[in-house]
């Protein structure tokens, strides 16, 4: 299976079969995951393996009881650390040992969060850029669990703090997503979607093709 099938084959499953999931299948998601670009190679997202019956109840509960949550044998529950762009210093020394930045980033790229001193604009935008760069890595999860044989779905609709206090995550860490994986128990039709004349723009927005 190429990227493209998996594309087009991927679908948010809501039904699975109670299968266990082996270890070695969820190792190579999380390898996907792991080679995600990141801002920097800041590289924000954490992840916490979920396979509890009792505490995948109690995430089903937090997420307003969506029945897939807790029905999926597996539930990745994917987080960023807002923290990790205080190491920003020593990716980037990284980058340029490997060649990817020129040397004079450290002098002219200085950096300007330390730990401790961010505001809450800061905050804010590092957040977003924390969950930009995660979303992608649990994109690369869910596509390569098609090629896998295996279902997931993007959950977003959840109580955060209940989340957060069922699995002990510090207030450093956001939760981007949850996401339940298993052997699908059904074959959803793909869902609409709208054109590229509809979503893409040539030059400047609104311009369409001539």
């Amino acid at each position: 299976m190429n990227v493209k099938e998996a594309i087009s084959n991927r679908r948010s499953i809501r039904r699975f079969k109670p299968d266990t999931v082996p270890d070695e299948l969820i190792l190579q998601l999380l390898e996907s995951a792991r080679l995600a670009p990141s801002g920097s190679n800041t590289q924000p997202w954490r992840f916490i393996i979920v396979k509890d019956a009792e505490t995948r109840q109690k995430l089903q509960s937090a997420s307003y009881n969506q029945r897939h949550v807790g029905q999926a044998p597996v539930i990745i529950a994917c987080c960023a650390d807002i923290k990790a762009f205080g190491e920003f210093p020593e990716r980037v020394e990284e980058l340029i040992a490997v060649g990817a930045l020129p040397e004079k980033t450290r002098e002219v790229f200085v950096p300007s969060l330390k730990k401790g001193g961010m505001s809450a604009d800061i905050k804010w935008h590092l957040l977003i850029a924390a969950t930009g760069n995660t979303d992608i890595a649990i994109e690369h999860i869910v596509l390569h669990a098609v090629e896998l044989g295996l279902g997931t779905c993007w959950v977003r609709w959840f109580d955060d703090n209940k989340v957060k206090e069922i699995l002990e995550i510090p207030k450093n860490i956001e939760i981007i997503a949850l996401l339940p994986v298993g052997y699908p128990a059904e074959e959803p039709p793909q869902r609409p979607r709208f054109s590229l004349e509809k979503i893409v723009y040539y030059e400047k927005y609104g311009e369409s093709i001539k």
